[in-house]
């Protein structure tokens, strides 16, 4: 036993010591921390960063200290990691693929890099653009921090506020409107909820924003903060984030284009008609009564617009 011992005591230390330094890199990697001006300025600096996310990079810079103390390593404990909550869906979407684990050990300007590419994607929605096209939004101006909020909040969600004209017309469950966040966003602040440790959630499906898209979770469909949404609402939110552009819209768009067609072809029936009695083959009383049901059926077509 003591010549054993004596033999493999080197090769134990020295196991020993690799192991010891390999957990304190690990550690120190994961509570490696960064300010808001360093984070400002891997954004300035990223090559996935579109021209406009590079002018709000002091915005983002703000966003990170909001969204995790600047801490490299963190998860939220539900679905985001690193420095600007990625979740997990859009951490299995880089290519080449990585864990959330070696997500957690990069380096800030690879996390950035990263969240760059998917933010740019998301600020290019219809959403947006919508609202960084208008100077003022609510009796307040329009700013980056309120951009980076409409796309952190859910497009969706966004898309409601817009509509309604006010910053209330929407709020989650906890009465966090987008316009508040912006607010918090633009103090720096940091988020209430104390992080968790870092175990291994199980993935979720993936949508172009930071925090995690609309799952199903207990008895409810929920959105990115797992706050219960109704049916229609989650079929907008979805449908909203995959095209860019709202239900609503779409179904302009479509009736726009149904009542073109159909004043086409009613003027073509129209004109018809008029050929018709020119060249004596009609009397009057039929042409009257031919364009009666022409108007019939274009009455019809709005009727039914109207209350679709």
């Amino acid at each position: 036993m003591n010549r054993w011992w004596s033999t493999f005591r080197p090769v134990v230390f020295l196991m020993t010591l690799l192991g010891t330094l390999v957990l304190g890199h690990h550690s120190s990697a994961s509570a490696q921390s960064v300010t808001a001006a360093q984070v400002a300025a891997a954004v300035a600096a990223s090559p996935n960063a579109s021209a406009a996310l590079q002018s709000y990079a002091g915005a983002v810079g703000n966003l990170a200290m909001f969204e995790s103390g600047g801490q490299l390593g963190i998860y939220n404990g539900s679905c985001c990691y690193g420095v600007l909550q990625m979740n997990t869906s859009n951490i299995n979407a880089i290519r080449p693929s990585v864990s959330v684990q070696q997500f957690q050990q990069w380096p800030l300007q690879a996390q950035v890099d990263a969240w760059s590419r998917v933010m740019s994607q998301a600020l290019a929605t219809y959403p947006v653009r919508t609202l960084a096209a208008m100077s003022t939004f609510d009796g307040r101006p329009v700013t980056p921090e309120l951009l980076l909020a409409c796309v952190q909040l859910g497009i969706g969600n966004c898309q409601t506020m817009i509509r309604s004209g006010r910053c209330s017309g929407f709020a989650d469950i906890n009465g966090t409107t987008i316009c508040s966040m912006a607010d918090r966003i633009r103090a720096g602040a940091s988020p209430s909820p104390s992080p968790a440790p870092n175990p291994n959630p199980n993935p979720d499906p993936g949508v172009p924003a930071m925090r995690a898209p609309a799952s199903y979770i207990g008895n409810c469909i929920t959105d990115g903060h797992g706050h219960c949404l109704s049916m229609s609402a989650a079929m907008e939110q979805g449908f909203m984030e995959g095209s860019g552009r709202s239900m609503g819209d779409l179904r302009n768009m479509i009736q726009s284009l149904t009542v073109g067609v159909t004043l086409l072809i009613c003027a073509w029936l129209g004109m018809g008609l008029w050929r018709e009695f020119t060249t004596g083959r009609i009397a009057t009383a039929d042409l009257v009564m031919g364009g009666r049901n022409v108007l019939m059926i274009v009455a019809m077509i709005f009727v039914v617009m109207t209350v679709v």
